[in-house]
Order: structure tokens, then sequence, then C-alpha cells
């Protein structure tokens, strides 16, 4: 009777006794191909009505054209004034592109989530995690929505795709959530998104 009750209290407390908080919780994958876009970011369950997305980075794609290296007048030099960068494969860049006014459109950018967000879910919404940009250098904020809601000027991308609470859910484990998560290179021949 002890090893029942000593192995009960070693399977709840010590070997994943608390995976009780666990959400549905599925990828939406796209694949970064030749394009800088990268992420970490990962979303838990951490309690029966909260989510929580760690520190983590995001990284955009900015506005680019790739090309040979061979078609770049200047190549050493436009690498040294940040007007392209070489990709892996060492025979083609990445060229930003630029507006009439000789400025850049919009370059790659790296925002990052500090300290960790943690986003208290109620019940009887429909909801959506957006990616926001925030107050100081490559900031960005984690922010739970309702779906109704226009989206904000400071968007950057989403993080949890639209999902439904219904009224008298007490335990978002049983709500399926779709991350949007980046992987790295090329996806296997079916196309960019898989789920």
């Amino acid at each position: 009777m002890k090893k029942l009750i000593f192995s009960l209290l070693f399977s709840l407390f010590l070997a994943g006794g608390t995976d009780w908080v666990s959400a549905a919780i599925t990828e939406r994958i796209i694949h970064a191909g030749n394009t800088p876009l990268a992420s970490d970011c990962q979303v838990t369950q951490t309690s029966f009505m909260e989510l929580t997305v760690l520190p983590c980075f995001w990284t955009t794609t900015g506005q680019a054209r790739i090309v040979p290296k061979e078609k770049v007048p200047d190549l050493v030099g436009a690498i040294a004034r940040g007007e392209v960068e070489m990709l892996p494969d060492g025979k083609r860049v990445r060229g930003w592109l630029i507006n009439k006014d000789g400025s850049f459109v919009s370059k790659r950018k790296t925002y990052r989530v500090i300290p960790k967000a943690v986003l208290t879910v109620v019940a009887g919404q429909t909801y959506i995690v957006y990616m926001l940009r925030a107050p100081g250098q490559n900031r960005m904020n984690i922010v739970l929505m309702d779906s109704e809601d226009p989206r904000p000027s400071t968007f950057i991308n989403y993080l949890v795709f639209e999902f439904d609470v219904p009224f008298g859910t007490i335990d978002l484990s049983t709500v399926p959530l779709e991350v949007f998560t980046v992987r790295p290179n090329f996806p296997p021949a079916k196309g960019l998104f898989e789920k």
C-alpha cells in the first residue's frame, strides 16, 4: 500500500503530474526560405485560463530583391553600406529596395519580447493575439484582443490566430489554438504553409 501511495505521489509531483495545464496548441508553420524571417516565440498554457509567451524574438522580412552577386556593380561597397547582404549560398545577394528619395523601403528588423507576456483569457469571447511595436528600441508587446476590434497601427504580425472561448469555458486545454511558427529554410515540396 505504501508503495502504491508513493508511486502515485511520485507520478503526480515529479513525473509530469502538472500536465493538466496543457492547451490544445498547434503550429501554423511558415518556412523562411530565402527571407530573413525568423522567430523563436512560443505560447504555453500556464494556468487554466492563462497563456504565457516567454522572452523571444521576431525578425521581419523587410522588402528586398534577390539577385546574382555578379549583378551588383560594387559588391563590397554595397555590402559595407548595408544595401545588400550575401545569402548563405555565396552566389546571390539580398538587395534592399530603395524609395525614390534614396531611403530603404524597409529592411529586416528584429523585435524582442522582454519580459514574458502573461495573457489572461475570459470565457465568452473570440480572441486574437498580436505582436505590436512597443515604445523603445526594437521592443514588441504581445497583446490579447477581441477579434472584432480593429487591428492596431503598431501591428507587426499575428502570434495566435483567431480562437473562440465559449461561455462556461474554465480550462483552455479544450480550446484549439493555432500559433504562427517560423521554420528556417524551405519547406518540403508541399508549399509554404503547413499545419
